[in-house]
């Protein structure tokens, strides 16, 4: 179980802060259920409601990773890529679906994935999607905000060399995991 006061990072939504741990009682029913009240550090103005005891939705609440847990599942995934589909609508749902899920481990893969495939294009003068394009830029800004709140990482740049193995972040000691 998470504590007040935790940075986790929640699917899309990204690092949030858990305000409090409450009963709450929504929808017609008002049966009372006890909910992690998150606050997105993207949007502090918003909340979100965890059920407690919802396995589907608290196993999307990770804890924040350390430096040198992110440098190590960079190496680690850093040859993982995910099967090209062809079909660029079936790309492109599949592709929303990993960014969706906020997922590090996928969304890091995706990195990986669209880059060799920038690669591969250029060396055959073409261009990738204005489709797959989006999909890499907003991985790498979701795992930036993930990552930047741990470490010393300040762009997508840094972020592509931690990927890549030619830099080591730093850890940051604002937030507190």
């Amino acid at each position: 179980m998470f504590k007040v006061g935790a940075y986790v990072s929640y699917r899309a939504e990204g690092v949030c802060v858990i305000k409090d741990i409450r009963n709450e009682s929504f929808g017609a029913l008002g049966k009372s259920e006890e909910y992690y009240i998150l606050s997105p550090l993207k949007d502090m103005n918003s909340t979100l409601y965890v059920p407690v005891n919802n396995e589907a939705l608290t196993s999307k609440m990770h804890p924040l990773l350390s430096a040198d847990e992110i440098c190590a599942l960079a190496d680690e995934l850093r040859e993982e890529k995910l099967e090209w589909i062809i079909d660029s609508r079936a790309r492109n749902t599949a592709l929303r679906e990993i960014l969706a899920t906020g997922n590090r481990r996928e969304l890091i893969v995706l990195v990986n994935t669209i880059i060799d495939r920038i690669e591969r294009s250029a060396e055959i003068g073409r261009k990738i999607t204005a489709g797959d394009e989006n999909t890499l830029k907003r991985a790498k800004r979701m795992l930036l905000d993930e990552f930047a709140a741990t470490t010393d990482l300040k762009s997508e740049e840094e972020l592509m060399g931690v990927l890549r193995g030619e830099h080591r972040c730093a850890p940051k000691a604002i937030v507190t995991v």
